[in-house]
């Protein structure tokens, strides 16, 4: 099953069965061979988006994930993009971008955005993957929230400022606006330098994301 736009709301523990089958759609895809002579190919490996979108920074190839904190398969590709980000180059940009499909995927946008605002992102991230993978918590209730940003030495009325701040919602929106742009249907799904989107499937295991990544990167260079 994937999460789309058009998933209705269910209950906490729903939610949390649903979040294994993220991703299934591009999964079911079979793999077809390679017609070029290149490593890998448009519409088996990677798709091209039918609207390119600009990249914030020109002078860099911008990698973007698309990812929600309640999906296994954004779980387990963590240890990959640390492992990746280690020798990256240094005209290669990451950025994390949360999906948003409905109000509680939003706000799992928000709280991300809110700790990116706090400068707490690189210890956020790992605590919210446990909390709601390992622990079952689903961090949307307020009270709940300004309890585990208090763990990062943020105290409820900084988190409240924050969170309902012009910033973190315009973060959100615009996350909201370029996910429909490079239309994802599921997640995880790599985005290169708005043009190319990379997701897991039975032609691209999970280990092989970051090779079709390079590969685009360097067609990007080229």
């Amino acid at each position: 099953m994937v999460c789309t736009n058009n998933m209705s709301r269910f209950a906490y523990t729903s939610i949390a069965i649903l979040a294994l089958f993220i991703g299934c759609s591009s999964e079911e895809q079979a793999s077809l061979p390679a017609s070029s002579g290149e490593k890998f190919s448009s519409g088996v490996h990677y798709e091209i988006l039918d609207n390119p979108t600009t990249v914030r920074d020109p002078s860099k190839i911008e990698v973007t994930e698309v990812f929600w904190f309640g999906c296994n398969h954004c779980y387990a590709l963590e240890p990959y993009i640390a492992d990746w980000k280690k020798n990256v180059s240094s005209d290669v940009a990451f950025i994390k971008s949360p999906a948003t499909w409905n109000e509680m995927l939003k706000k799992h946008a928000s709280i991300y955005y809110t700790a990116k605002a706090l400068g707490i992102e690189q210890q956020f991230v790992p605590a919210a993957f446990n909390t709601i993978q390992n622990e079952g918590r689903m961090l949307t209730g307020n009270t709940e929230l300004e309890y585990f940003f208090r763990g990062f030495n943020v105290d409820k009325d900084k988190y409240k400022a924050v969170s309902t701040s012009f910033g973190v919602r315009n973060a959100v929106d615009q996350a909201d606006k370029k996910m429909k742009q490079w239309q994802v249907t599921g997640v995880p799904s790599l985005i290169v330098n708005g043009k190319y989107r990379v997701s897991a499937s039975r032609a691209v295991r999970t280990d092989q994301l970051f090779e079709v990544v390079d590969f685009l990167v360097e067609k990007e260079r080229n």
